[in-house]
């Protein structure tokens, strides 16, 4: 399955380390790549210098939100505390090809709630767009996040239980 991450509303000084959080998270975890309804050159640089030092294909991209949820080719998943639950929709959502997982910064448009396949919640209370991605891609993705090996890092870490143990390569 390929999943790719839309990132909306995100607001410059304000949520400039929450975005890039929600950017890396998706990396992390298996996503292809994320796209930003609005541009910031420093989550962007910042982005693209981690994939630079620690490997992967991942990209980042600006686009306009609604010409990308109107055109994607794949389902369209909305996480809103709101949506149903996802353990209801996660046997649905693994039987696609491709998908297009939308994480707002802040209050999204009423049509990305029509314009999303389905709105999904990770709990029905306030919480981080972070965490709700990394449990969304974890579930969807069975747990890739604890297999992915980037074989073109520059950098990789040495499992350790005590110290941190990096390797350049």
């Amino acid at each position: 399955m390929e999943v790719y991450v839309l990132r909306l509303g995100h607001r410059g000084e304000r949520d400039k380390r929450i975005s890039t959080h929600v950017a890396l998270t998706a990396r992390a975890f298996g996503a292809r790549g994320i796209y930003f309804d609005r541009y910031d050159k420093n989550v962007f640089e910042s982005v693209k210098d981690v994939v630079e030092r620690w490997g992967g294909n991942f990209f980042i991209e600006h686009c306009g939100w609604k010409k990308m949820l109107e055109e994607f080719d794949g389902l369209k998943v909305h996480l809103t505390m709101y949506g149903m639950p996802l353990l209801e929709k996660i046997d649905n959502i693994k039987k696609a090809e491709k998908v297009l997982v939308v994480v707002g910064a802040e209050k999204v448009p009423p049509e990305v709630y029509e314009l999303a396949d389905v709105n999904v919640s990770i709990g029905t209370q306030p919480h981080s767009e972070v965490a709700a991605l990394a449990v969304f891609l974890d579930r969807t993705l069975d747990g890739a996040v604890f297999s992915i090996a980037f074989d073109d890092a520059k950098l990789r870490v040495i499992p350790s239980e005590k110290g941190k143990k990096v390797e350049e390569r």
